[in-house]
């Protein structure tokens, strides 16, 4: 069996015995490790051990989960561990359902042999016995669905629950059949029809299409296109999107355009219940189009033909926590297993795919495997949103808020109109401060500032969650007044209220929308044209249409400009594009306006041109000439302790390890410590290598974990392979 435990670093299988018949291999069936519950993933069943005493010492299988899994996806979990270097075990419980299949609702009741005799026999007289039979009696099936029993008298209700005890009823359930799809889609401009043309002519085989279209092009409904022919042909199909806050209203639009298409959702927020569910809905073959975040891309569809990754570039395809894997690559690569095709679809496509598209073929690698869909155009008649820059400091900001951004707030309310205002930082302010002597409010378990809350007038840390209150005066010098410094979420909320009185002001994080329904109300709330401003951060950038929203301004957008983290200014040109698109979707005129202090720089210069293609080829240039991925393969090691000595000595070996192993191959950089180089009173360093070739990478890698393991430092430790987080 293979657990979801890191047991080792390099993984092994554990042993246990079964009384059961139905244990297959690649089968899932719940076991315990200690004393607690784990699903496991059957590699090996044997018909009996040598040696009674062999016996004796293993515990039992408590129970089965489902039977075997496609044998495709148990191999693409071993390229999860590979890749990612986890023990299959690790990888294993991406694959594995949390629990059995749950009992079936019936969707009625119908009268069995018995049943039938009793119903014949039953006086009429017993008025309410008759009526109940006559229920069965006067339909040619004998049977009655749960929407009538829900007409029953009481008296009624109880006699049926009599008769299913008697084994009078025998439960009817529903047996799924394929229907064809039959698309609800708007008629195509016909850059929509040669796409859709495109993919569909490489539906039968591998390929990796990159749909790169403008915001408003109608990506969505040609990709839906090629799903409901997917779907005609008996296959399943999977759609990714990036947050599970775009699912509620996706699924909106995909049961619109598809309607009677059975449909399993599969994200890390559903209640426990449903999410097993949904996976058992899949492995059974029943739900044919599975729409989820990035651990769908590991659903148990034994009949899939068609992946599509919407929002590909989006960071949040990465998992950050182990298995490290990203969505996007995994995709492919299970894409590539089963021989159908991916669809990957953006209008800021990751550097990752740009190159692959570009320069796959002038490198001979994987040239007919992929191709380039563009829509430069909307797919309907509003015009793209105009773009401002405005200025970020001065007499005319307050709170973060310009003056001009005030003014073109206050035209839209004029008008009726909607403004979204986009700022990337959560809370009242990113630190609270004292103008006297320059204390500020510090982390004691972290190497970073508190954020300031308004609403609960408290002190977070948004890196390991400890809380205090604000203090009434500076701790440093005794100073009566601090205040906080930067702009978040809260404050802009404050000042927008501050400024406009009479507007509906409604913000968006993490913090006001915790609650399981609460954005999807907030959504249906902006439809609905109840909220006037709305102030947030990112995930109001993705994927959302409200037609009366015709302004967007981005505060603070300049603090990705020099980031340490190389990809921060290709994640900053992906988000204002995405939040540049909410704007003017419709017949209204939209306009983006963003504050910086840096007009000039080259991303804003692309982004006003709408030079996508030309941002991605100078970025690219500049990875590749310092090399950086994707012109190369990197690999992250991190490692932390509450002994700092200990961290110490495991990067001392651990350097001389990989360097030794990666050889000429590719570089191994000194360890440093992390960005936040304490996190919870742990100490955190990190150590980067890279090479040009993925094979070589991950046997130095491979020969790390295997020496680790031998030397069991005092660490936490692990290996992101193609990291995303630095921190």
């Amino acid at each position: 069996m293979e657990v979801p435990l890191a047991i080792d670093q390099v993984g092994r299988a554990l042993d246990y015995t079964v009384a059961d018949r139905d244990v297959e291999l690649n089968g899932c069936v719940e076991v315990t490790v200690g004393v607690r519950p784990y699903a496991a993933l059957v590699t090996a069943v044997h018909g009996e051990l040598t040696g009674e005493g062999d016996v004796g010492k293993l515990k039992p299988v408590r129970r089965v989960l489902s039977g075997a899994l496609p044998t495709a996806l148990v191999t693409l979990a071993q390229f999860v561990a590979d890749y990612y270097q986890v023990p299959f075990g690790m990888a294993a419980g991406l694959i594995t359902p949390a629990d059995a299949a749950p009992a079936p609702d019936p969707t009625g009741w119908a009268l069995t042999s018995g049943g039938r005799a009793h119903v014949a026999g039953i006086p009429p007289h017993h008025r309410a016995q008759r009526a109940l039979a006559d229920l069965f009696t006067l339909r040619n099936s004998d049977a009655i669905d749960v929407a009538a029993t829900d007409e029953l008298s009481a008296t009624q209700r109880r006699l049926l629950r009599d008769w299913q005890q008697a084994g009078w009823l025998a439960p009817v359930f529903a047996q799924p059949q394929p229907t064809l799809v039959l698309p609800q889609l708007p008629e195509f401009t016909p850059a929509q029809r040669d796409a859709a043309d495109a993919l569909r002519a490489r539906s039968s085989a591998f390929s990796v299409s990159l749909l790169h279209g403008v915001t408003g092009s109608g990506k969505t409904e040609v990709y839906l296109d090629t799903v409901a022919s997917v779907l005609n042909a008996g296959k399943q199909a999977l759609l990714l999107v990036p947050e599970i806050n775009l699912t509620p209203q996706l699924i909106d639009r995909v049961l619109k355009a598809l309607p009677g298409v059975a449909t399993a959702v599969l994200h890390s927020k559903l209640a426990a219940g449903e999410r097993n569910r949904a996976w058992h809905r899949v492995h059974s073959g029943e739900a044919r189009l599975i729409i989820g975040t990035r651990l769908a891309v590991f659903a148990p569809a034994a009949n899939l033909g068609l992946i599509v990754i919407d929002e590909e570039h989006d960071g949040s395809y990465k998992q950050n926590e182990s298995p490290r894997y990203h969505a996007r690559d995994v995709a492919i690569v299970r894409a590539k297993q089963a021989d159908i095709p991916v669809v990957l679809a953006s209008a800021t496509p990751s550097l990752e795919t740009w190159r692959n598209v570009r320069y796959a073929a002038a490198q001979g690698a994987r040239g007919d495997a992929y191709q380039y869909i563009a829509l430069r155009e909307r797919a309907t008649a509003a015009a793209p949103s105009s773009l401002r820059l405005v200025p970020a400091r001065g007499r005319r900001v307050k709170a973060g808020l310009s003056e001009t951004l005030a003014d073109g707030i206050a035209a839209r309310l004029k008008r009726g109109e909607q403004s979204l205002v986009l700022v990337n930082r959560r809370g009242f302010a990113p630190a609270l401060y004292c103008p006297h002597c320059g204390w500020s409010a510090p982390c004691k378990r972290c190497d970073a500032k508190m954020t300031l809350h308004q609403t609960t007038r408290s002190l977070r840390c948004h890196h390991c969650g400890a809380q205090s209150g604000v203090p009434s005066k500076c701790p440093a010098c005794g100073h009566p007044e601090l205040v906080g410094a930067g702009v978040g979420t809260q404050k802009l909320e404050a000042a927008l209220i501050e400024a406009f009185p009479d507007a509906r002001v409604a913000r968006a994080d993490t913090d006001s929308l915790s609650g399981k329904h609460a954005w999807r109300e907030l959504y249906e709330r902006i439809l609905a044209r109840e909220v006037d401003i709305v102030v947030g951060t990112q995930m109001l950038a993705k994927g959302h249409d409200f037609p009366a929203l015709t302004l967007v301004g981005v505060v603070d957008a300049d603090r990705a400009l020099f980031s340490t983290d190389f990809r921060a200014q290709e994640d900053l040109f992906a988000l204002l594009t995405q939040v540049a698109g909410r704007a003017g979707r419709h017949a209204l005129p939209g306009e983006v306006m963003i504050q910086t202090e840096f007009p000039d720089h080259p991303v804003f210069h692309a982004l006003l041109a709408g030079d996508y293609e030309g941002f991605a080829e100078q970025t690219l240039a500049s990875r590749e000439a310092i090399g950086l991925p994707p012109a190369t393969r990197m690999a992250l090691v991190r490692a932390e302790s509450k002994d700092a000595q200990a961290v110490a000595d495991f990067f001392t070996q651990a350097h001389a390890v990989l360097r030794e192993a990666l050889g000429d191959e590719g570089e191994v950089f000194a360890p440093q410590p992390a960005p936040l180089a304490r996190k919870a009173d742990f100490t955190r360093w990190s150590m980067t290598a890279v090479a040009v070739k993925v094979r070589p990478l991950a046997e130095a890698l491979l020969t790390l974990r295997q020496a680790m393991q031998a030397a069991k430092p005092k660490v936490r430790w692990a290996v992101d392979v193609d990291p995303y987080d630095f921190g």
